[in-house]
């Protein structure tokens, strides 16, 4: 019988929920969980004499489809590039095949599980074709794969259960593409699912009031960007227990403004982490929360969220933080030639030099088997 016991022997382990930091430890797993996690190594595990492990990253928003013609659209608005439904995005995609489209969004979830992501959050475009398209993706994806499926014209009650049939949930792409019955409707039928709208990216939608409609009328269960939130609006978001996913590249590609990041982090907003369209911005999550940490010195010098950033990108989202009894899907990261080991800010360390992945270690089983290694 297949032996189902290993312990894993590492520099540095970013523990629980607070991501605390433990020097030399061990970790015994038994049937994808951890059973133990001790001081020092013992002899017979797997090694990683300059190894830190850390939950596994979680991209909770992004646009895989427009992988397939990255770099397009550089004079294009926001709105001419990306709008729904007559902009440049959906001429293009429009134009691939099924087979096409699946690829697009294979090639960014194993790109992605190499970096140490391993749950995406993808918003599905073309009606219930992307919905197929990301079912059919869902059966062999290599992480955790969430698809948001959306419909474009008809939302009849019967298109809207056909829809939520093949996706994890519904992901809206702005106050203004359904009406405000639909949006009831929307939440009635995916009321048992993840429920996602953009909100406030631009200020012309923050004063029409998208985030109050959104709230009353769809209720979700996360909102994107928030570029444009004032602090009594992310006060409201903190109170209604809905998250709030941050795509700082993306804002600052297409001049929105960027995320009051240490506002959003004193309010106590349930922070998440996306890269958005894969058109503009890689799959780097990595990057993400560097940008998100710098953006956060600039509007509060001499400030520390380190912490709180890494959370963003991986407790936040819905990694299993390490602890005993819970399913591991962790993170190998070099720690001594990236400078984390000498770093007198080892958080701040991690999130700025973090990128170098030796290894995945994925304990949960997705599609029925356990993920292969990268």
């Amino acid at each position: 019988m297949e032996d189902r016991q290993r312990t894993v022997n590492v520099a540095y382990a970013l523990l629980g929920e607070e991501l605390e930091i433990a020097e030399r430890v061990h970790l015994t797993l038994e049937d994808g969980k951890v059973q133990h996690v001790g001081k020092g190594w013992v002899t017979g595990g797997e090694t990683y004499p300059t190894g830190l492990i850390l939950p596994a990253l979680v991209n909770a928003h992004v646009h895989t489809f427009d992988s397939a013609f990255p770099e397009f659209g550089m004079g294009l608005t926001l709105k001419e590039a990306v709008g729904d439904p007559q902009s440049e995005k959906y001429k293009l995609i429009g134009s691939l095949t099924q087979d096409r489209l699946k690829e697009s969004t294979l090639d960014f979830l194993r790109r992605s599980r190499k970096i140490g992501v391993m749950k995406v959050v993808d918003f599905k475009e073309l009606d219930l074709l992307g919905a197929k398209v990301a079912k059919e993706v869902k059966l062999i994806s290599p992480i955790e794969y969430v698809a948001l499926g959306r419909l474009d014209g008809d939302f009849s009650r019967e298109r809207l259960e056909t829809l939520r049939d093949m996706v994890d949930g519904y992901g809206l792409s702005s106050v203004t593409s359904v009406t405000r019955e639909t949006m009831k409707e929307i939440r009635e039928v995916f009321k048992d699912k993840l429920v996602v709208a953009h909100v406030s990216e631009t200020l012309r939608q923050n004063l029409s009031r998208d985030l109050e409609t959104i709230l009353s009328d769809l209720r979700p269960d996360l909102v994107v960007h928030g570029t444009r939130l004032a602090e009594s609006e992310l006060s409201l978001l903190r109170d209604e227990g809905v998250g709030l996913v941050l795509c700082p590249r993306s804002n600052l590609w297409w001049g929105t403004g960027v995320p009051n990041v240490p506002l959003i982090f004193r309010e106590e907003v349930h922070t998440l982490l996306g890269t958005d369209n894969a058109a503009w911005n890689d799959h780097d999550l990595w990057k993400e929360m560097e940008t998100a940490l710098l953006i956060s010195r600039l509007l509060e010098p001499g400030s520390d969220y380190s912490r709180e950033v890494l959370k963003a990108g991986t407790v936040h989202g819905g990694a299993n933080p390490i602890l005993e009894g819970h399913e591991l899907t962790g993170v190998i990261v070099e720690a001594e030639w990236t400078g984390i080991t000498r770093a007198i800010n080892k958080y701040a360390a991690i999130v700025k030099r973090g990128g170098q992945v030796i290894n995945v270690i994925n304990e949960r089983v997705q599609g029925g088997r356990k993920n292969s290694p990268p």
